[in-house]
């Protein structure tokens, strides 16, 4: 059994984990528990399907097609709000599950998923950086029929695009080094170990989350 503190929020840690995250979920696995990462993960599950449906809403010429049905934006984005929370359960289920069959780890499903859940505010925040990148930078260019462009909107489409690569680049690859810190921390196992176990719990959960989807006719914006 894992030593714990009195459980609490550890906002400080939240913060630490930006840029020290070996430090931060080291204390967070002394000082937090499930529920308190859950609500964090409700919390900004909310946020984030809110933000998707207003882009959605926002952008339905530039992305093809008509979001003036309120009540169907709505219902999507209850699913969407759902698809999150089972895909986090599965990919914390199934990092732990990964870390200890495969990289000799504890198996801690419960830390995991405490950890984890303290990764899942920033995944938001970036989600939203790009979304709103990718709403400044289109806005006004009709995406389904890109060859009636013009040459100074092809410029400005190209330049955006990149800039939202470069920033979905770096943005990824730092919230990997953090999620495969918690994941190593909750388990006993080295950073790398961590990072596979979290690339094949992504791909379970996305799995997950494609088959959900699948069954949706409108999509929310860029889903999340």
């Amino acid at each position: 059994m894992q030593p714990k503190h009195a459980p609490r929020f550890a906002l400080a840690e939240l913060l630490r984990a930006v840029y020290s995250p070996m430090r931060a979920f080291t204390a967070l696995y002394l000082s937090t528990n499930v529920n308190r990462a859950l609500v964090l993960v409700v919390l900004f599950a909310a946020i984030s399907t809110v933000f998707s449906v207003a882009v959605t809403e926002d952008m339905a010429d530039v992305i093809g097609y008509n979001a003036s049905d309120a009540l169907e934006l709505v219902f999507q984005g209850i699913v969407n709000w759902i698809v999150i929370l089972v895909s986090f359960l599965i990919f914390a289920v199934v990092a732990a599950m990964v870390s200890r069959e495969v990289f000799g780890g504890r198996g801690e499903k419960g830390s995991t998923m405490a950890l984890v859940g303290y990764c899942y505010p920033w995944l938001v925040l970036l989600t939203i950086v790009l979304l709103s990148i990718f709403t400044v930078g289109f806005e006004g260019l009709d995406l389904m029929d890109v060859q009636q462009w013009t040459d100074a909107e092809m410029g400005r489409a190209i330049a955006w695009g990149a800039l939202l690569f470069v920033v979905a680049l770096v943005g990824f690859i730092w919230l990997l080094v953090m999620v495969s810190r918690a994941i190593g921390v909750a388990n006993d196992v080295s950073m790398v170990a961590g990072a596979l176990s979290a690339v094949l719990a992504g791909a379970a959960a996305g799995i997950v989350s494609l088959v959900v989807r699948a069954v949706m006719s409108l999509p929310i914006g860029i889903s999340f």
